[in-house]
């Protein structure tokens, strides 16, 4: 019924990935004949079969050249077998004794559903904090149908090394029907996702790779937008780019030494290239828009307004083309 695919790149078994396996292994109820749980090892090595001996359920590992976690979720989704398919990080735990046997059961009654999503807890500076939204970034807190990826053609971009489940799940907002989304309503809150030091989403000083990363997103959700043919989706996502892109041009929190030049160069192009596109974002829409950015800004940005976008558009007009706006 359910494949549980567990990731990881270069992790150490004893101080990472023991932890999530021991609590797996005290889950209590569980068929462990519905359930295929396999490892997948981004460019690292196997771990000897006999860490493995000790626990009622069967581990497959599978090892793969070290190609990014888009890639490897890409092969879980090619290679998956069963009905549903879950993500687990390799860092992260199940949080109580029936996690596993509460999600196996709201499984039992899903026919009608395609997306399943269930509250988690975030470990976050040592305190746990509940996540009771369906969070369209977050990844840890679904179980998809394998069917409707493969029919939706839903797949991680394997160029981004941030932002891909984020980037992933927007273009299956865009595509699922919603009402074959369901709530699943578990013994406890089944998942504590943890945010460690030194993981890519919580090192200070790559914080302007990871924001141009949101560039590299954005434009990849954009053109899926076109693809699909969902123009308004494609038109509005196009507008969030330039207003992330001036938000994050305009921080003063950035790294020394990082390059902005270069990334407002390359946002002016992707501008150039694509501005009747972002005329063609309705009013509303961009309202919309202002508001998301607003409230994911940093608060030394203070409130950015629609009228502040245009005028860094003009002033970039002016400067890379030589020309007054």
């Amino acid at each position: 019924m359910l494949d549980l695919f567990i990731t990881h790149w270069n992790e150490d078994w004893e101080t990472v990935v023991k932890k999530g396996f021991d609590m797996l292994g005290c889950q209590r109820l569980v068929d462990w004949d519905a359930i295929r749980i396999v490892l997948v090892h981004d460019g690292s090595p196997a771990f000897p079969e006999e860490y493995f001996a000790s626990y009622p359920f069967k581990v497959e590992q599978v090892e793969l050249p070290h190609g990014g976690i888009a890639k490897a979720r890409n092969w879980c989704i090619d290679h998956a077998e069963a009905t549903w398919i879950r993500w687990h990080d390799c860092d992260d735990m199940f949080s109580n004794a029936y996690s596993l046997y509460g999600i196996m059961d709201g499984l039992q009654v899903a026919q009608n559903y395609d997306l399943l999503w269930f509250t988690i807890y975030a470990e976050i500076d040592g305190k746990l904090h509940i996540k009771d939204e369906r969070d369209p970034v977050v990844i840890h807190n679904k179980i998809f149908r394998r069917q409707m990826l493969l029919d939706k053609n839903l797949r991680f971009p394997e160029f981004l090394t941030w932002c891909e489940d984020s980037a992933f799940l927007a273009v299956m907002e865009m595509e699922i029907d919603h009402q074959r989304i369901g709530k699943m309503t578990c013994t406890g809150i089944p998942y504590i996702w943890y945010c460690r030091q030194g993981s890519l989403c919580n090192r200070p000083e790559i914080k302007f790779e990871n924001l141009k990363s949101f560039f590299e997103r954005h434009k990849f959700v954009a053109e899926e937008f076109r693809k699909r043919n969902l123009m308004d989706q494609c038109h509005t996502m196009i507008a969030r780019i330039m207003v992330d892109s001036y938000i994050t041009l305009n921080r003063t929190d950035l790294p020394e030494g990082s390059d902005t030049e270069s990334h407002e160069k390359a946002v002016w192009d992707y501008f150039i290239d694509h501005r009747q596109d972002f005329l063609a974002c309705r009013d509303e829409m961009f309202d919309r828009v202002m508001v998301a950015c607003n409230r994911e800004a940093p608060p030394e940005c203070g409130t950015v307004k629609k009228e502040d976008v245009l005028d860094w558009l003009k002033r970039m007009k002016a400067k890379h083309e030589g020309s007054a706006a």
